[in-house]
């Protein structure tokens, strides 16, 4: 978790990378027009944070991919991210192998994943046989 100076920096680097006022950057957060001021000013009462739908609307606004606003202004790592949707099938293909294969042989590997986890999945949720389970 950020502190509440860290906070501040990070969303006055969001806000100058957006290149929106402090307005318009609590318009596209969906929030009331002085909710940007407020977060960065110290001596007024805390404000609560962006949550994750505010900055999927700011990311739509901004253009700011919000895989990098959740890792500034929540310290989510988007290397963490990257690594749970690959364990779950459904993150990119980093390796610099399958980037050489034609677009049709990457969805060929994509579907033989998506197999492989489906049945670990499958294999998950049968019942496993034990002494005490009639056969």
């Amino acid at each position: 978790m950020l502190t509440d100076d860290e906070f501040r920096a990070k969303l006055r680097d969001v806000l100058a990378r957006s290149g929106f006022s402090m307005r318009a950057l609590s318009a596209a957060l969906g929030r009331d027009p002085g909710y940007v001021a407020a977060l960065l000013d110290p001596s007024r009462p805390s404000r609560a944070r962006p949550t994750p739908a505010d900055l999927l609307r700011a990311s739509d606004a901004t253009g700011i991919p919000f895989v990098e606003l959740l890792e500034s202004l929540w310290g989510v790592e988007s290397t963490r991210l990257a690594d749970e949707l690959g364990r779950l099938g459904l993150g990119g293909m980093s390796d610099t192998r399958l980037k050489r294969l034609s677009e049709d042989e990457r969805a060929e590997v994509s579907d033989f994943v998506a197999f492989l986890v489906s049945r670990q999945m499958k294999a998950r949720r049968r019942p496993r046989l034990t002494s005490a389970t009639p056969r």
